[in-house]
């Protein structure tokens, strides 16, 4: 990889997480597809870097014209014909040509190009929007770096490249500074409602916004939800290496594909809730985050159940459904502690569509002999829940 394929392989990590973001996939022949491909639930992101120094020529017509070609129209060739094998596959071989993964059905894809053209003079203006083959993002080193570190889920990633696409629909605009568009993106209640001429002439926007009070409260706000993210790392770390059968790495996939798309203002919630389980190690509890179809379980985790801590997490979520008949979907976490001051995890995802009277049967006999969920108690300020309430709400 060069440097610059590094940088966003490092920072997509980072932002997306290891289960999602795949460095230098194979394709055709067991050739590069593209410098890195995401690819979570429905979801596919094609990734093409380009590291290209602008010529010395007088010219700063000249200079543009050729960094534009090298740099941005041959990233979008490598996108497009990424998108083309893509479209030809259920699954793809990663870069240790071992690890398959497969691909959401070809009817449910959503696919997002993003050509990365480095090395222009920063007041070049990046080509974008839809050309005779579909929408292109093309973002610089500036562009990259904070709009994948702001937007750093890849639900609120996606949704900003969701709502870019729709706003420059049947467009091809010459934008000066992605940045700015993020910032209006952001200011305006997560909508563009702004013409292309406003969007073309601004300038600045970023940079004032990042100074603003507004910026200030919200990086403090996100703080607790960054736990989620470690969460997530860990049981990767924990359950994921090279070697790896695929079955074992799909299923673990599934179990924390869910958990991976809760946005960044979700996880504010989640990660106060995760948190306040480690630090006071409280009983059991069931949390439902609004708008959300399933039910998060969290269960603490000792060396008197860690052998069977699976079971533990399925029964606790059949006694979840049982209190909870209208949804359907449960995702179990254990937390615990691995005697050297640091935290582990364990997830179970579990699906119970129905609540026949046999179900029904099993839910309290479980309740009643092992006491899971026995007396819940609902907290106002909330949506919260748990065995024992002690007075914590979010």
């Amino acid at each position: 990889m060069t440097p610059s394929e590094q940088y966003i392989a490092n920072l997509c990590e980072e932002s997306f997480l290891p289960f999602w973001s795949h460095p230098n996939p194979l394709g055709k022949k067991g050739k590069e597809l593209c410098d890195l491909l995401v690819v979570c639930e429905n979801t596919i992101i094609i990734f093409s870097v380009k590291d290209i120094k602008v010529s010395e020529h007088q010219d700063r017509t000249i200079r543009y014209n050729r960094w534009v070609k090298n740099a941005v129209d041959s990233s979008l060739n490598q996108v497009f014909g990424a998108e083309r094998y893509l479209n030809s596959v259920d699954n793809i071989k990663l870069k240790n040509r071992k690890t398959i993964v497969k691909l959401p059905p070809k009817k449910n894809r959503k696919i997002y190009r993003i050509a990365i053209a480095f090395g222009s003079e920063y007041d070049f203006p990046l080509p974008m929007g839809f050309d005779n083959r579909g929408f292109v993002h093309v973002f610089d080193e500036k562009s990259t770096a904070i709009i994948i570190s702001e937007l750093d889920t890849i639900t609120d990633f996606t949704r900003y490249l969701e709502a870019k696409e729709k706003f420059l629909e049947s467009k091809y605009m010459l934008l000066p500074e992605e940045t700015d568009l993020l910032a209006l993106y952001i200011q305006t209640g997560l909508q563009f409602d702004y013409p292309v001429n406003l969007i073309a002439g601004s300038n600045g926007l970023w940079a004032t916004y990042e100074k603003s009070e507004d910026y200030k409260n919200w990086r403090e706000q996100i703080k607790p939800s960054f736990i989620w993210d470690y969460m997530i790392k860990q049981l990767f770390d924990y359950h994921i290496d090279d070697n790896t059968n695929d079955e074992t790495r799909n299923s673990y996939e599934e179990a924390v594909r869910l958990i991976n798309q809760e946005s960044r203002i979700n996880r504010i919630e989640l990660g106060i809730s995760l948190d306040n389980a480690i630090k006071r190690k409280v009983n059991a509890r069931i949390l439902l985050i609004p708008d959300s179809t399933y039910l998060y379980i969290f269960m603490p985790l000792s060396s008197k159940n860690w052998k069977d801590k699976e079971l533990e997490l399925e029964l606790r979520c059949v006694v979840a459904k049982y209190l909870n008949p209208n949804v359907n979907t449960f995702i179990g976490i254990a937390i615990g502690n691995d005697g050297n001051n640091k935290s582990v995890f364990d997830i179970g995802y579990f699906h119970f569509p129905e609540l026949s009277d046999e179900f029904i049967k099993l839910a309290k006999t479980v309740q009643k002999e092992y006491g899971y969920f026995n007396n819940p108690k609902f907290s106002k300020s909330s949506l919260y829940r748990d065995e024992k309430f002690n007075g914590f709400g979010l």
